[in-house]
């Protein structure tokens, strides 16, 4: 009788030790952070930053044939210039965010790398300081999101990171801009010269150094763990102003550029050789007026998410199944 009893108690021991240990298997090899359909939840708020490449279209440069209309063919690919930016996100809901972006890139134009004639003939280098303010909404297309084992344990197969998205974008941009010209004393600040006549009886309005614009662009975020992501995004924005590149309507009197604003407007007003003076007249066309600006951003940031924190209360938690 007693022995029956010990090999009853044994038998239970063991069968509740083989359950405890399939248990805490089963919880180290389970995500160790609700996968569940809240799971966007701990992930609503993000800080970014990162670098990037920026481009644009304007009147300068181009194919060597006259420019196509808002089309990327049109784009000198060689005057690519970099660009940094840092920003917030955001999650409101599971397929929607909001993300304030901050934004400064270099853009370049130069008519010396077309060889379309009144281009090239033009003779303009311009490059272009942008400093921007954008407020996006993301609409989620894709995700598929769960965190994994936290720990990496040797000879344990479970549930890794998965915390892919890829979204559409648009909102809303504010920018300032400071357009410059090469010259033989460096880059000159263009807008105070008034290169087109501006102010002056019959010329344009001087443009503003602030104006607006409407992005439009796709982006794609991969997870590099539970706290870090990695973001590939392209952004084209409309904007409202045609001079990113300090050109937009026609010739102005040069004489008259000279004695009211200096010989310094006068050159970069028209830097051209002279050989057909016809061509840059009074009147002429130095730029297409018709069509606004825009620009490209390709960023690269580095995300973090600042929702879930990593706290000591959760640490001992994680250690208690173990």
């Amino acid at each position: 009788m007693r022995y029956l009893l010990v090999v009853n108690l044994i038998r239970k021991i063991g069968t509740l030790v083989v359950g405890l240990v399939a248990l805490g298997k089963f919880s180290i090899g389970q995500p160790t952070h609700f996968t569940t359909s809240d799971y966007w939840k701990h992930q609503r708020k993000e800080i970014l930053f990162g670098v990037g490449a920026t481009n644009f279209l304007g009147d300068l440069g181009g194919l060597n044939r006259i420019g196509t209309d808002y089309s990327p063919m049109d784009l000198e690919w060689v005057v690519t210039r970099p660009s940094g930016h840092i920003g917030y996100r955001y999650r409101l809901r599971p397929w929607i965010c909001t993300k304030s972006l901050l934004e400064y890139g270099i853009m370049k134009g130069d008519d010396a790398l077309t060889n379309e004639p009144s281009r090239h003939y033009r003779n303009l280098t311009v490059r272009t300081h942008i400093f921007e303010f954008s407020q996006q909404l993301e609409f989620i297309i894709f995700n598929n999101e769960h965190f994994g084992k936290r720990y990496k344990i040797y000879g344990l197969k479970g549930m890794r990171n998965k915390n892919t998205l890829v979204y559409l974008l648009s909102g809303f941009t504010v920018f300032g801009y400071i357009p410059q010209g090469a010259g033989d004393g460096g880059w000159t600040n263009l807008r105070p010269l008034h290169t087109e006549g501006q102010g002056l009886p019959g010329g344009p309005k001087p443009y503003k150094f602030v104006n607006f614009g409407i992005p439009f662009g796709a982006g794609c975020k991969i997870g590099l763990d539970a706290l870090w992501r990695l973001s590939f995004e392209l952004t084209y924005t409309k904007t409202f102003t045609d001079y990113l590149d300090d050109v937009s309507s026609v010739y102005y009197d040069n004489a008259a550029i000279n004695n009211a604003y200096g010989s310094t407007a006068a050159y970069f007003a028209d830097p051209s050789s002279g050989e057909f003076e016809t061509w840059t007249a009074p009147g002429q066309m130095r730029g297409d007026s018709k069509q606004k600006d825009a620009y490209f951003f390709f960023n690269v940031s580095l995300i973090r998410n600042v929702t879930y924190q990593r706290s000591k209360k959760m640490k001992f938690q994680y250690r208690a199944r173990y």
